[in-house]
């Protein structure tokens, strides 16, 4: 009787655990379906604001600009957050995963203990005095048979275990991959909530403009080009450079940032169409706030606080003989004067409008980042590696 309910005990459990694993398999579909989803409305949603950036600068057009900024950010955060739980699934799966491979592993071991054993007490025995103590050639040749089945087993055994050592190896890997992804989400979460609130803030200040007719807003539109050209004529004084050349291949820069996406080009047609200005610059779309990490050495040239309604900037003479410009900065964390070692941090994004040193021509968060290599502006993408 108890060895009927231990059976019916274990037998219990597999069937829980079996329908565990097709539970979390579904959830676990549901849920990457749903990021999908997400990330497809996310893809949308920033054509959706490609469109209004090529077009001409107006106020609506900028309150327009700025609900569809606050809707990207907050796909991006229901994105985030679905991600973290999907990667949580995930986690689960490989976990049992790890766990039915290391049961595997367990029997395949106690199956080759055995048959070692077997096969040492065999060869205990001279093949002389089997032949002896078999009663005739066909059990002679099943203990022959016995023994060869044993080894065959032996190195079946071993190969699989080598191939459950590499799946439990991989599988721990992939772990490890989730583990350090979910880290930084977790971090890009609360950087997208302060981004949103940022950004729902700066919408508030934006609509007191709305009190300004259209000619005025035009005016503060064409000050604020007349500021942004006489910045880049003073940069390209500042560097001009009189060293000797140097070779091509020391003409490299890491990426300031950590983000990768680009909302306007160097010389971007759809942004001279817009704001009326040539674009000597990349514009990397990053939340408020984010450090920024001088991408090689150098001495910091200039530093301008706009303060709470003016733009901030940066300029970074480097000694391999290119100058980098960072425009619409937050903050800053050295002063100008100083000598910084590639990988230190110098500043932090802002652009967001309405924020300090955003200035008042920009229409969002991001890093607006020049390379310039003796006195002109360059298309910094063929410079960052």
């Amino acid at each position: 009787m108890k060895k009927l309910r231990f059976c019916t005990l274990v037998l219990s459990l597999m069937l829980i655990f079996s329908i565990s694993g097709i539970v979390n398999a579904g959830l676990l579909e549901d849920k990457q379906s749903e990021l999908r989803d997400l990330q497809k409305k996310i893809e949308e949603q920033e054509g959706t604001l490609k469109k209004i950036r090529d077009q001409s600068l107006t106020l609506d057009n900028q309150v327009n600009l700025l609900d569809q900024q606050i809707t990207a950010a907050q796909l991006s955060l229901e994105a985030i957050i679905t991600e973290v739980e999907t990667i949580g699934l995930e986690k689960s799966t490989i976990n049992k995963d790890l766990v039915d491979l290391e049961e595997e592993s367990l029997s395949h071991r106690l199956v080759m203990q055995q048959a070692i054993k077997a096969t040492y007490l065999m060869r205990r025995e001279s093949l002389l005095e089997i032949l002896i103590s078999s009663e005739s050639l066909a059990e002679f040749m099943t203990h022959l048979e016995y023994l060869d089945r044993v080894q065959n087993r032996i190195s079946l055994s071993i190969k699989t275990l080598n191939e459950l050592k590499k799946n439990l190896a991989i599988k721990k890997a992939v772990l490890e991959d989730k583990n350090e992804r979910l880290l930084e989400i977790q971090t890009a979460r609360i950087v997208e909530e302060q981004s949103l609130q940022i950004q729902m803030q700066v919408k508030e200040t934006i609509l007191t403009d709305l009190k300004l007719t259209e000619a005025d807003y035009q005016a503060k539109l064409n000050t604020a080009r007349a500021e942004q050209q006489a910045i880049s004529n003073e940069v390209a004084s500042l560097l001009r450079s009189d060293r000797k050349p140097v070779s091509p291949g020391d003409l490299k820069l890491v990426w300031p940032i950590p983000y990768r996406t680009i909302t306007a080009s160097f010389h971007d047609a759809g942004y001279r169409a817009r704001f009326g200005i040539v674009h000597n610059a990349i514009d990397i779309a990053a939340p408020q706030g984010t450090s920024i990490k001088v991408p090689a050495d150098g001495t910091v040239t200039k530093i301008k606080d706009g303060g709470a309604t003016g733009l901030s900037y940066m300029v970074v003479n480097h000694d391999n003989g290119l100058g980098t410009v960072y425009l619409h900065l937050s903050g800053f964390a050295v002063s100008q004067g100083a000598y910084v070692v590639q990988g230190q941090v110098i500043g932090y994004t802002g652009g967001t409008p309405g924020t300090p040193g955003a200035g008042w021509l920009t229409t969002g968060p991001h890093l607006h980042f020049e390379v310039w290599y003796n006195s002109q502006a360059r298309n910094p993408l063929a410079y960052l590696v």
